[in-house]
């Protein structure tokens, strides 16, 4: 069972074949869509990081390293969703496997439920990902960043909706009678 695990994994790490120009085209835009680098495109389909840059040059599409960090944060994240899911399944069976040591009926069996219990303990723990507070830190910061990125498109779309300054007295104005009236729309044409 192991080896047919290790060749699928074997099948999904390797290259992407393509042959055609826009077969090329395709992949590196799904792959570069996904957050992948230029390296990683070349890695997964075997184009040269040259015709990689080439290609998505003439196409439209930039790594922009900052995009690229984003898409990597949010697939690491589903990662240790993942990573969480099969740890609470090992956890299940780790229940279910202390039930068989307790009724085990011979020696052979109780053996058995008890190396199934420190095999399925210990890679539950292995799974189970730690929460640092460097992680809850960077979560922070980025809820922040979101927030303020948030903050300055409802100040933008105020000031072209009102067209005045958000800091201006009229937007005080403004903002008072929408408080006043139902529903907070604005009195004002």
């Amino acid at each position: 069972m192991d080896d047919e695990v290790g060749k699928e994994l074997e099948k999904a790490d390797s290259a992407i074949p393509v042959s055609t120009r826009a077969e090329m085209a395709t992949a590196i835009q799904v792959l570069a869509e996904q957050g992948f680098g230029r390296n990683e495109i070349s890695r997964r389909t075997g184009i040269s990081t040259f015709l990689v840059s080439t290609i998505a040059e003439e196409i439209g599409v930039s790594f922009d390293r900052s995009r690229i960090e984003q898409a990597l944060r949010a697939r690491l994240t589903d990662l240790r969703l993942a990573q969480m899911g099969i740890a609470e399944g090992l956890s299940e069976d780790l229940t279910f496997a202390r039930l068989m040591l307790r009724t085990a009926k011979d020696r052979r069996d109780l053996a058995f439920a008890a190396k199934t219990i420190s095999d399925l303990a210990r890679a539950a723990g292995t799974l189970t990902p730690e929460a640092s507070e460097a992680d809850s830190l960077e979560a922070t910061a980025d809820w922040l960043v979101d927030f303020r990125n948030t903050l300055g498109k409802v100040r933008e779309e105020f000031e072209q909706q009102h067209g005045v300054a958000f800091d201006s007295d009229e937007a005080r104005q403004i903002i008072e009678q929408q408080e006043e009236t139902p529903n907070g729309e604005s009195q004002i044409p």
